[in-house]
């Protein structure tokens, strides 16, 4: 016979395990990424690799891995590819614009702790 101190163990572990899951969130390309939040904001990481063709003439690569996207709180993003960027939200969702692309998350709200910070 199980005591009951042990059940409710398990369920309080069981609970815990559940609540540490992160949010999800679909870009305009298509890709899975998971929220992490830190005091300077918040981490974007594809749940997939993928692959981003970066044109150099005749330096042009392939880059292939996670991506990872950091969102700042003072509406401030950075990218290892694209380098650094803004970001902010509206009532369609939230984009991170880099100088030569943008990442859209269509019908998506986030909060990296902000409060109502980095409206377009």
């Amino acid at each position: 016979m199980i005591k009951p101190k042990y059940i409710f163990i398990a369920l309080v572990m069981f609970t815990t395990q559940a609540s540490a899951q992160s949010a999800s969130y679909f870009s305009s390309f298509g890709d899975e990424f998971l929220l992490s939040t830190n005091e300077d904001g918040g981490v974007l990481r594809s749940v997939y690799p993928k692959a981003w063709f970066v044109e150099a003439g005749a330096e042009s690569r392939i880059e292939k891995g996670n991506d990872v996207i950091y969102l700042g709180k003072n509406c401030d993003s950075y990218h290892k590819l694209f380098g650094k960027g803004t970001w902010g939200w509206a009532n369609g969702g939230f984009r991170v614009d880099f100088e030569n692309t943008n990442i859209g998350f269509a019908r998506q709200e986030i909060d990296i702790g902000n409060g109502m910070g980095c409206r377009f």
